[in-house]
């Protein structure tokens, strides 16, 4: 489950991460089993075996576990639903083996024979150093396996005879509290590392000026949208008619300002899953999924303009804007952008020429300055 201080893309992305621990994992799956089973035929002790067996199936069953989520994974990021399922399968898989762990080596350190202890203590090291090395980025699981695993070996270290075992469970136990303090560094590092990483990788999909998403963004987004049956996907491209007017008129810092509240009021007037990109200097695209009938496109379009052609206060100055829009739309299934960005430029050129309003390009395949555009009455 995600922590306080994790978002959704945050939390997600620390989820992903546990799927690249396979080689890790199945190098303790063989460590575990072959001194579980070692120890079990010296000793003939049948906890061992069963501690051995458990540890080795839950081992599998997590190396299993990893591949499916390498291959969800190379499908796109997972919705946050999905982490929280595969972050619990995570959880159950570590903590079984982190259980057969510690009653394995809680085992060992209660016979007196030494070398049955060093191979406790060589096991114990190894599944503690890769715990904190590769699940540190999900604390809790981190933290709980840690406790699982050394909890039994100190006990029986600390309840065996002898100044020596009680030196031996004191160690264990500075070291387990070393360990955790390791985990929440390791945690706090890759939350920064992430965080990093998500900002630049928004940055690089948005507008610096309106906060809206760019060229990359909104390929990103097309990219993202599911192909739904019997639906249809539009795209509306416009600039503003007299921009260049504001900005030789007012000042640069005006004209900024008002792309700023133009990116504003198409923020407040679209809604999610639709996407408003800023594309060029005064060119804008809105994105708009999920079109049911040709006259919803139509609907967005007119309320669009209306919205963007209201008088702006900027300055202390009134400023307006003219528009030209030219929209275009497919079916979901068979959309591509391109295709939909020239019908839908062809369309706002052609509507630019009339003195500006709103028109539906051409449908696909059709070709010819005439057929470019038909404007809506």
């Amino acid at each position: 489950m995600p922590l306080r201080n994790e978002s959704d893309d945050i939390h997600v992305a620390l989820v992903g991460e546990l799927a690249r621990i396979g080689l890790p994992n199945g190098i303790m799956g063989v460590t575990l089993v072959g001194v579980g089973l070692f120890a079990a035929h010296a000793l003939g002790d049948t906890v061992l075996l069963a501690a051995t067996l458990v540890g080795g199936l839950a081992s599998a069953g997590k190396l299993g576990l990893i591949v499916r989520h390498l291959r969800r994974n190379a499908q796109g990021p997972l919705a946050r639903h999905e982490a929280v399922r595969w972050e619990r399968g995570h959880i159950l898989t570590t903590a079984v083996i982190a259980a057969s762990v510690g009653v394995l080596t809680g085992r060992l350190f209660a016979q007196a024979d030494l070398q049955m202890q060093m191979l406790a203590t060589g096991l114990l090291f190894g599944y503690c150093s890769g715990v904190v090395t590769h699940l540190s980025i999900r604390p809790r699981m981190a933290a709980a396996a840690l406790l699982l695993a050394t909890l039994p070996p100190i006990g029986a270290a600390a309840w065996s005879e002898g100044r020596p075992h009680h030196i031996l469970a004191a160690m264990f136990a500075l070291f387990l509290v070393g360990a955790l303090q390791s985990v929440l560094s390791a945690y706090r590092t890759a939350i920064r590392q992430i965080r990093l990483r998500l900002d630049m990788a928004a940055l690089a999909r948005s507008d610096a000026l309106t906060g809206l998403a760019n060229r990359l963004g909104l390929r990103r987004a097309f990219g993202s949208l599911p192909a739904t049956d019997g639906a249809a996907v539009a795209v509306h491209c416009f600039d503003l008619d007299g921009f260049k007017l504001v900005n030789d008129r007012y000042g640069h810092a005006v004209g900024d300002a008002l792309l700023q509240e133009l990116g504003a009021r198409l923020q407040r007037l679209v809604v999610a899953p639709a996407v408003v990109a800023r594309v060029g200097g005064d060119e804008f695209v809105v994105l708009q999924p999920s079109v049911q009938h040709p006259r919803e496109a139509e609907i967005l379009a007119r309320r669009i303009a209306h919205t963007l052609e209201a008088p702006y206060q900027l300055a202390g100055q009134t400023v307006s804007v003219g528009l030209s829009l030219g929209y275009a739309s497919a079916p979901s299934a068979s959309a591509n952008l391109d295709d939909l960005l020239r019908r839908a430029d062809a369309a706002s050129y052609a509507v630019k020429r009339r003195g500006g309003g709103v028109a539906v390009g051409a449908a696909a395949g059709e070709t010819g300055a005439l057929l470019a555009v038909a404007e809506v009455a």
